[in-house]
């Protein structure tokens, strides 16, 4: 994965973090994605409350999040990606990659770390 050219550092994109979740290792997750995004000249992290309506997540099973592409402009250009759960340093350090190289759709962020939408976002068959 490339982990910081130009070009994926140069993408801008809005990482928006739950912050209501407790947890052990969320502290220095944090710290990993602050970096990745500080990294970015045209990121920016966001501290949010439950992410529950968005992403299917259950408390105390690591740090979620969701990862928005956009233009300098903040419009989003791109469907989001929902993160998490990010129990680990290790997989910390694979989503402050995957941020560091422009948040590619490569399959180079491994699919346990795509949380799933939360189940009232899902279509429904009959």
């Amino acid at each position: 994965m490339d982990d910081g050219t130009a070009a994926g550092r140069d993408r801008p994109y809005t990482l928006v973090v739950c912050g209501s979740c407790p947890g052990g290792a969320r502290e220095a997750a944090m710290d990993r994605l602050r970096g990745a995004v500080r990294g970015c000249p045209h990121a920016v992290m966001v501290s949010t409350g439950c992410l529950g309506g968005l992403l299917r997540c259950r408390p105390g099973r690591g740090l979620h999040a969701v990862a928005q592409p956009c233009d300098r402009g903040r419009r989003a250009d791109a469907p989001a990606t929902p993160l998490g759960p990010i129990a680990t340093d290790a997989d910390a350090e694979k989503v402050a990659a995957w941020l560091r190289a422009g948040l590619p759709d490569d399959g180079t962020l491994p699919a346990r770390l795509r949380a799933a939408p939360a189940p009232g976002r899902v279509a429904h068959l009959n």
